[in-house]
């Protein structure tokens, strides 16, 4: 689908007019945006009831606690190899240098590259919702896992009390694993929207002009990946080549579509099929994504 969608977008901006390419490119990504929706409208109800079921079956607080501290720290010490790593090579390789593109030329979208002011209050007090509904309704998902984790050591702690509802959560994440299963039916399509749209608009220069940038990118990025599959090759020996073939297809998708989002629902379908219990995948999985 991806090489079809480069195909079909040079073939569209090679044959039409601009105005032509334009609007073809814009019927074609209703495909990819309606795709991208979709996977937004399971992204929360999922999150919600894998996390909160993995947490009630972890058996209390300090489980809870043990394996939140090991994910911090690997979250921790990856990103600080990545973006070390990020610095090494854009020091090294300088894709910046005599870019093409400069702000002036941006116009009117200028201000699309302002960067916001952090602020850790704002930020510490975003994180606890004010209604999970709300939270849920636009996706906040480090806010929908902050519900989940009170919501999950409650169920835990009352145990037989609540044990239906702990099944009726886990009847909504076996539901809304399957209704994923029919919105990635449609991933194909998308990724052969999402990038005929962009060829169709922009042409092939648009691979050769970004090259040294996005080239620069791809080598960090192998570098990075050769670095955590030798961390996954200390645990796990081997069966990392074999994880690594089982998350090919949501790590293409979530390329492709430029959505880590839309990678979500199938790798936690993978890890549990490649062995990683159901309350580690649902607990470390979305804690990663938010």
């Amino acid at each position: 689908a991806m090489f079809l969608g480069v195909g079909v977008g040079w073939g569209v901006h090679q044959f039409s007019t601009p105005e032509q390419a334009t609007e073809i490119a814009g019927y074609l990504k209703i495909i990819s945006d309606v795709f991208l929706r979709l996977i937004k409208m399971i992204i929360a109800p999922l999150v919600l009831s894998t996390l909160t079921v993995g947490i009630a079956h972890l058996g209390g607080g300090s489980a809870v606690g043990r394996i939140g501290g090991r994910t911090l720290a690997w979250f921790v010490t990856a990103s600080l190899v990545s973006l070390s790593l990020g610095l090494v090579m854009v020091n090294l390789f300088k894709p910046g240098v005599g870019f093409p593109i400069t702000l002036e030329d941006v116009g009117s979208n200028a201000s699309a590259v302002q960067v916001a002011t952090f602020s850790l209050r704002e930020f510490i007090t975003h994180v606890f919702p004010t209604s999970i509904i709300d939270a849920m309704a636009r996706n906040e998902v480090l806010q929908i896992v902050v519900a989940s984790l009170f919501l999950g050591v409650a169920l835990s702690a009352l145990g037989p009390k609540t044990a239906k509802v702990t099944e009726l959560l886990e009847q909504l994440a076996f539901l809304m694993l399957k209704v994923t299963g029919y919105v990635m039916a449609f991933a194909p399509a998308a990724v052969f929207a999402a990038l005929a749209a962009v060829i169709a608009t922009q042409g092939l220069e648009v691979i050769i002009d970004y090259g040294r940038l996005v080239g620069t990118f791809f080598i960090a990025l192998f570098v990075l990946w050769v670095l955590l599959i030798a961390a996954g090759f200390i645990v796990l020996g081997p069966r990392v080549f074999k994880l690594m073939v089982m998350v090919r297809a949501p790590g293409l998708l979530a390329f492709s579509t430029a959505s880590s989002e839309a990678a979500y629902p199938r790798l936690l379908e993978q890890l549990e099929r490649f062995g990683i219990a159901n309350r580690v995948v649902s607990f470390v999985l979305p804690l990663g994504y938010s």
